[in-house]
């Protein structure tokens, strides 16, 4: 019987608007109401994780930075798995030398090693192009960005971060052409210690060996004797793959995942368009419901 249902966000929990629909905000609460815990298991900081889940009145538990530390409902950090500073050192100058701008995700949130203007540029000629190409959404409105942007922690260079004692979860960069992704994803995987995901042919996600989506979850479950044959696990790209080919209960890809994705899942849902997720979400809500049916008055129990 599943006990933990685990879910991507872009994607796969967000629609091709980047929001979680009303619908599926439902299904959640159902599903939460029915016993069986729901966890956000995402690629995002924990703030902008937390800004979509608010918007749609959701409150659980989440993994954020791609398996990097975990968060309670009430935003308190566990179980970090941080990149070594020295580590970081080499990704930051590489990234510098294929002039590859920098998203780099902490402790106190999204930081830049980089001018506001530099920032700025890099959104418009590689981000949103990106974005664009993905038929993906993150910033509804110019009011959107700028909250986002007011929320970056700007540090004069690279080493002014590292100097300080802020764990750094994940270093990420997105180019609007994929010859300069794989270019770049090379020389990284080079580097020891990493694990070197992406949600697209145009970003890459770097984290510490052990920062990944699959590791972080069964490592939740543990905690919380969840069993992972208890576990329901569901997402569209490479960086859920960790997370979708373990051994659990039941691995769910979106009809709009990736292909590598769809093969190793046993099961596939309809699209982040169709809400998929609460489909199935109410497929469980309606077998909890006849299991506790058939527990209480069948069996006495």
């Amino acid at each position: 019987m599943i006990r933990l249902f685990a879910s991507d966000m872009d994607g796969t929990l967000l629609n091709s608007s980047g929001v979680i629909s009303r619908y599926t905000a439902d299904s959640i609460r159902r599903l939460q109401t029915c016993g069986i815990e729901f966890i956000v298991n995402t690629g995002r900081d924990y703030t902008s994780a937390k800004k979509e889940l608010d918007a749609a009145g959701i409150s659980c538990n989440m993994i954020c930075c791609s398996g990097a530390c975990t968060y309670d409902s009430y935003g308190n950090p566990s179980n970090i798995a941080s990149l070594p500073k020295s580590t970081a050192k080499k990704i930051l100058n590489l990234f510098l030398r294929h002039g590859a701008f920098a998203d780099i995700y902490t402790e106190i949130g999204k930081t830049s090693v980089e001018n506001q203007s530099r920032f700025l540029s890099y959104y418009h000629e590689e981000v949103f192009p990106a974005l664009k190409k993905e038929h993906k959404i993150y910033y509804q409105t110019p009011k959107d960005f700028q909250k986002m942007m007011s929320q970056v922690h700007f540090f004069e260079n690279a080493d002014s971060l590292l100097g300080t004692p802020i764990p750094i979860y994940k270093i990420s960069t997105t180019f609007s052409d994929p010859e300069k992704i794989s270019s770049l994803r090379k020389e990284v995987e080079a580097i020891e210690g990493l694990h070197i995901a992406s949600t697209s042919s145009t970003n890459l996600e770097i984290t510490q060996e052990k920062a990944q989506k699959g590791y972080a979850l069964l490592q939740y479950a543990k905690q919380r004797s969840i069993e992972p044959s208890e576990i329901l696990a569901i997402g569209d790209s490479e960086n859920d793959f960790s997370m979708l080919s373990l051994n659990l209960g039941s691995t769910v890809a979106m009809a709009n995942a990736a292909p590598s994705i769809k093969r190793i899942c046993r099961a596939e849902t309809l699209s982040n368009d169709q809400d998929g997720v609460a489909v199935l979400m109410e497929g469980l809500v309606t077998e909890r419901c006849f299991y506790e049916i058939n527990r209480r008055y069948v069996f006495g129990l």
